[in-house]
């Protein structure tokens, strides 16, 4: 601690003897070229405020300049010294364009200064030894800030070139996996529309349950599974059926008033028609596991780089059923709650479909994460999904 208060000590006594002359002090405004890269400069600076940035042209391979083509080399804030190795090495050529990055004020010295106190402090490259050892010492820090740099970037292209490869292999497996929910989604309507017209010919009153069984009571309410258990219960008592039979009517008649609407001949017989139903729910089913594996697979084949472009018209709705599709082992024990305010006039963007997904992906998994890690109980996470004015906006909340 001591040395480095008697080497900081040195740089301000340098600074006071040889930087505060007003006459040596300038100001630039940000944008300013303060040395051109190979210019000649009999001149060492000081920075005393603002910030500068120094820029190199990159060669080609006979050593010339690639016109246009500039690269960082460093920047320097207040109390940094630019010019140091031009200066000292007494060649007095600027190897980098020196640019303020904002206004600045500058004071410097040049080559006719004379030593202060050679007898006390020794000659002018004696005394500027700390200012040569600062400015090394900072070139180090930069040296190593841009061997980091270069790490992450090539861990960043390697995770890059990894990530395209599964892209492209989760492409070709959606591919093939397309094509046989495809078939499967076909075959279902196939058998669905056989099976609905074998028994329309049979007149009677199977064609009917087999429909209430695949295409739900039409216009009736939303009752819970708990509201539905407990209904089967009571016509399992009062009516003295079967607890299949039973389960089946109260998804018929789920209250007393549609009971009362319910063909008699169905009541009746409902032993024995259950299982039409039965079968028209089985083939529902059906129908919405190959709607929700296609959506899965077109979800993949987008996070595979498939139809990957920024347009108009692009579904902020529909990237979030994409992201939710592709979670859903995540969200296995969570309550995912999607909330959409103004459905009927949602807008759609200008924007990357495939952009979209990846973004409430990442966001919604760190959620689910967060929720594991805190072992939350009632985990829930929650999609907000709103506009105003032409803009579109989407929050995502969980209660961890």
């Amino acid at each position: 601690m001591r040395k480095r208060a008697e080497f900081h000590e040195k740089l301000s006594r340098i600074n006071a003897d040889y930087f505060a002359y007003p006459e040596r002090i300038f100001a630039l405004e940000k944008g300013a070229t303060l040395v051109e890269e190979g210019a000649e400069t009999r001149r060492l600076y000081l920075i005393l405020s603002g910030s500068v940035v120094a820029y190199r042209s990159r060669r080609d391979e006979n050593g010339e300049k690639i016109p246009g083509s500039l690269f960082v080399v460093f920047r320097a804030g207040p109390g940094s010294y630019v010019g140091v190795q031009s200066f000292f090495s007494r060649s007095f050529r600027s190897s980098s364009k020196i640019v303020a990055e904002t206004d600045i004020e500058v004071a410097y010295i040049d080559d006719a200064v004379q030593a202060v106190e050679p007898e006390k402090y020794g000659s002018l490259v004696e005394q500027f030894v700390p200012t040569m050892l600062h400015e090394l010492s900072l070139r180090n820090v930069r040296v190593d800030e841009h061997a980091a740099e270069k790490e992450r970037a090539v861990l960043r292209m390697q995770r890059a070139e990894m990530s395209a490869t599964l892209g492209q292999l989760a492409a070709g497996l959606a591919h093939e996996l397309n094509n046989a929910v495809g078939v499967l989604a076909r075959k279902t309507d196939f058998v669905s529309s056989f099976i609905e017209e074998d028994l329309r010919s049979r007149g009677g009153n199977e064609e009917r349950l087999f429909r209430l069984g695949r295409d739900g009571r039409p216009g009736g309410s939303v009752f819970s599974s708990e509201e539905l258990r407990s209904r089967a219960r009571e016509y399992e008592r009062s009516l003295r059926l079967s607890r299949s039979a039973a389960k089946v009517l109260a998804r018929i008649a789920p209250d007393e008033a549609a009971l009362r609407l319910t063909d008699k001949a169905v009541v009746g017989g409902i032993e024995e028609l259950a299982r039409f139903w039965e079968i028209g729910h089985d083939i529902r089913d059906m129908r919405v596991a190959a709607k929700h594996a296609a959506a899965i697979v077109r979800s993949v084949k987008i996070l595979g780089g498939g139809n990957i472009r920024r347009e108009a018209g692009t579904d902020v709705r529909e990237s979030v059923s994409e992201a939710v599709a592709l979670l859903k082992p995540h969200l296995r024990g969570k309550k995912l709650l999607v909330e959409v305010s103004g459905a009927e006039t949602f807008p759609k963007i200008y924007g990357d479909m495939t952009e979209l997904v990846q973004l409430w992906v990442n966001i919604i998994k760190n959620a689910c994460d967060a929720l594991n890690i805190a072992e939350t109980p009632d985990p829930t996470v929650r999609v907000a999904l709103s506009h105003a004015g032409g803009e579109v906006s989407v929050s995502v909340s969980d209660n961890g």
